[in-house]
């Protein structure tokens, strides 16, 4: 049987300028060159009026 781990990763937006504090395409690279597979993005939505202002990344692996 296939066990798998789960890693959680979230972009950090500046608030003055919208734009993400670190470039996802990044850290994107480093986790799929790890053998980390992105399963899922959601939007999240913490300032008023349902603006999006983070991304949360979803990803998965076989456990070693």
């Amino acid at each position: 049987m296939t066990s798998w781990e789960y890693k959680i990763m979230k972009t950090d937006r500046s608030f003055w300028s919208g734009k993400d504090k670190e470039d996802p395409e990044l850290f994107l690279n480093d986790l799929g060159r790890d053998g980390w597979e992105l399963v899922s993005v959601v939007p999240l939505s913490q300032m008023g009026g349902g603006t999006t202002t983070n991304l949360q990344f979803f990803f998965k692996r076989k456990r070693f």
